[in-house]
């Protein structure tokens, strides 16, 4: 129909990389020989898009020109397709193509004749072969002028499309499709390379992956000694196979987030009025840092064609290509690698082998680094794995230190303490966390699971139920003497002392040695003052460390104490609390100011309470005045003004209730300013302790009132 476009030069690279996370993230390397011009394509999910858009890294080791990188658009098939101003899904043949082009400018070619025209449009011609009818399509061409002709498609033996726009978008559309039965839903990006000549490529990225995760089996002699073997667990669920790919294994997790930017995001924007030329809006440059030499600032150097950066990326890839060449990685300054060999042969080493059997000590070929947070495992040898498969690959096979124990903690299990190992990282690695899986003189023990377990580390892992060790628990409680008042705004705090103890009482039922831990909760309203002291100590708990023999029972005894207070309140003057400040009077004080200070309290007390009582004695009195003024009144009502005696008790009677009210507003002001003094004086702020000779021989009990 047209003359054949020129293929474009279309290739990909393959994968040589691939460095997985405890976060959910891999960072994939690609690198080949690629020779432009051309376009190298890459295909991800669309979940990955945003992640490969982000972190997307292409680069040229030799140096060299790089392109744009073009990625499918954000819209549906079915959108795209409608944006053209024919579908050639609805094309199933040359006779409908021509049905949707009408008017464009075609040239044809009738044997050796070309014919250039429009196309008008489709013709149905009956013609009579024999004694048959046969019907032929004909394509209407309007040539110029007033001509319109009629050729038949079995005599057209080429069509060529005049309009490059047109065939342009057949290309496209034709495109489209192909790569919608190509991808499914995937998406596709194309690195353009411009420049002639061949070159190495690296192209990196970093996008959705399950983690790694690690699985152990510890197997445990007789002597106690711990072979450690480790495997971590990859999965490959991309659409693509890993062929002879270098794995790095990396147990940090550093911060990664999504961002949405393969979606097209058109934002808010602003309305102003227009203001000449200026389309933008307003606008306000923030100032400039000057953080001198290296930063952009005074002083700095002008930057050249290839930054620093770059260089440094060169130079890594360079590197990176010579390790794979090599065998041998390449040393980081900020690293510190080793490889990981079967053991030395020496004597304790040769027992141990013996006793494990030699094939179990088999070389592992991983090489290991770290840097700050980060411990990277770094597969030596490179791995295949299929497209939605897994793999276990070997990361550690190493005795290590360990020692077998009883671990009891009455929260997990009141009666019985629990197997256990307790590890020392001697692998000089970090250890991930994982399942561990316990054989005892090859029998299996139990299992555990390792939390990340640094080198030189400790841990201990309980992995089944040691019902040799019986443990039972009595606890005791006792509340010590009074030791010290305070006083403080208006209060008096009486502090003692809360003593528990929680003795675990072990024995050991089994004909063999046993180490038992004790866990004891650590509190912290309270402080540990027993004997025995932990061997150490965890957020939640105190770890006793004890030795039994054979049949053999031992009593521990975990003694804390805390503080408490009783509070006496010094304001209510007709309270009970009398009686406590009387009972503190009677203490033997360190501090013989506080001893004169309850003596005030007492005699402040003593003083406003006794005019209280007079007050409410005078109170009393005046209404016992009042009652017989209102009898006698009453009396000459009904009497009538004859009775001269009661008027007399009248007024005698008022002459007495108003000297009684002054003297209840006398008492009243006496007593008010009498309480003011008394409130300011409780308000100061000391402290005595209580002599320990004394406190010993006063009972603990609350003094009563």
């Amino acid at each position: 129909m047209a003359n054949e476009a020129k293929s474009p030069n279309i290739a990909t690279i393959p994968l040589k990389r691939v460095t997985l996370y405890k976060h959910g993230i891999g960072h994939f390397e690609r690198r080949g020989k690629f020779k432009g011009p051309g376009e190298i394509e890459l295909l991800c999910g669309p979940e990955d898009i945003d992640d490969m858009l982000k972190s997307l890294l292409v680069l040229n080791v030799e140096g060299g020109g790089l392109a744009a990188v073009t990625y499918d658009s954000a819209k549906t098939l079915p959108t795209r397709l409608s944006e053209f101003g024919f579908d050639l899904r609805k094309c199933s043949g040359l006779l409908e193509l021509i049905a949707q082009i009408k008017g464009s400018p075609v040239t044809i070619k009738v044997g050796t004749q070309k014919v250039e025209g429009r196309v008008a449009g489709l013709d149905e011609v009956e013609q009579a072969v024999g004694e048959n009818k046969i019907v032929e399509q004909q394509l209407l061409l309007y040539c110029g002028g007033a001509s319109l002709k009629r050729y038949g498609f079995s005599t057209i033996t080429e069509i060529t499309l005049n309009d490059p726009h047109l065939a342009s978008e057949i290309q496209q559309q034709l495109e489209l499709l192909f790569q919608s039965i190509r991808k499914k839903d995937r998406k596709l990006l194309k690195v353009e390379l411009t420049e002639a000549v061949e070159r190495e490529v690296v192209i990196a990225y970093s996008i959705p992956n399950p983690i790694w995760k690690t699985s152990y089996r510890m197997v445990v002699d007789d002597s106690g000694r711990v072979l450690l073997q480790g495997t971590a667990i990859v999965d490959n669920v991309q659409d693509e196979d890993w062929q002879e790919v270098q794995i790095s294994l990396v147990s940090a997790a550093p911060v990664s987030f999504i961002q949405p930017l393969y979606d097209p995001v058109q934002p808010h924007r602003r309305k102003i009025q227009a203001q000449g030329q200026t389309s933008q809006g307003p606008y306000v440059a923030e100032r400039a840092h000057n953080f001198g030499d290296g930063f952009g600032g005074v002083g700095s150097e002008p930057a050249s064609s290839t930054s620093s950066f770059e260089l440094q990326l060169h130079e890594r890839f360079k590197a990176s290509k010579a390790s794979d060449d090599s065998g041998v990685a390449a040393v980081s300054g900020a690293a510190s690698w080793r490889r990981l060999g079967p053991l030395p042969n020496q004597s304790r080493e040769a027992e141990a082998v013996n006793a494990f059997d030699a094939a179990q000590l088999q070389n592992v070929e991983v090489e290991v680094s770290e840097s700050g947070e980060l411990f990277e495992y770094q597969i030596s040898l490179p791995v295949t794995i299929p497209r939605n498969s897994s793999a276990l690959i070997p990361i550690v096979n190493e005795l290590i230190e360990g020692e077998r124990i009883s671990l009891y903690n009455a929260a997990r299990n009141p009666r019985f303490p629990y197997a256990a190992l307790r590890l020392k990282n001697t692998t000089g690695l970090t250890l991930e966390s994982g399942p561990v899986t316990i054989l005892e003189t090859n029998t299996y023990a139990g299992e555990a699971l390792l939390d990340v377990l640094k080198k030189d580390d400790t841990r201990i892992l309980p992995f089944a139920l040691d019902q040799s060790i019986s443990v039972i628990v009595r606890d005791n409680f006792e509340r010590k003497p009074f030791w010290r008042v305070r006083a403080w705004q208006g209060f008096l705090y009486l502090d003692y002392k809360e003593e528990t103890q929680k003795t675990y009482n072990i024995e050991n039922l089994s004909d063999q040695e046993k180490v038992v831990y004790v866990e004891h909760p650590v509190q912290s309203t309270l402080s540990l003052v027993s004997q025995e002291k932990p061997v150490e100590v965890t957020e939640s708990f105190y770890r006793f460390r004890i030795p039994l023999k054979s049949k053999d029972a031992h009593s521990l005894s975990v003694v804390e104490e805390g503080q408490n207070y009783q509070t006496v309140r010094l304001e209510d003057f007709d309270s009970p609390d009398m009686a406590a400040v009387k009972w503190l009077m009677d203490q033997n004080f360190v501090d013989k100011q506080f001893h004169a200070f309850l003596k005030q309290v007492i005699e402040k007390r003593t003083v406003i309470r006794l005019l209280l009582e007079q007050r409410k004695t005078m109170h009393e009195h005046v209404a016992e005045l009042k009652a017989e003024q209102e009898r006698a009144r009453e009396n000459v009502r009904t009497l009538g003004t004859s009775s001269e005696r009661y008027r007399t008790a009248i007024d005698e009677a008022e002459d007495k209730i108003v000297a009684g009210i002054a003297k209840l507003n006398e008492l009243t002001g006496q007593i008010t300013e009498l309480r003011k003094d008394y409130i300011k004086f409780i308000g100061q702020t000391l402290q005595s302790d209580i002599l320990t000779q004394t406190a010993a021989a006063t009972p603990a009990a609350t003094p009563s009132s």
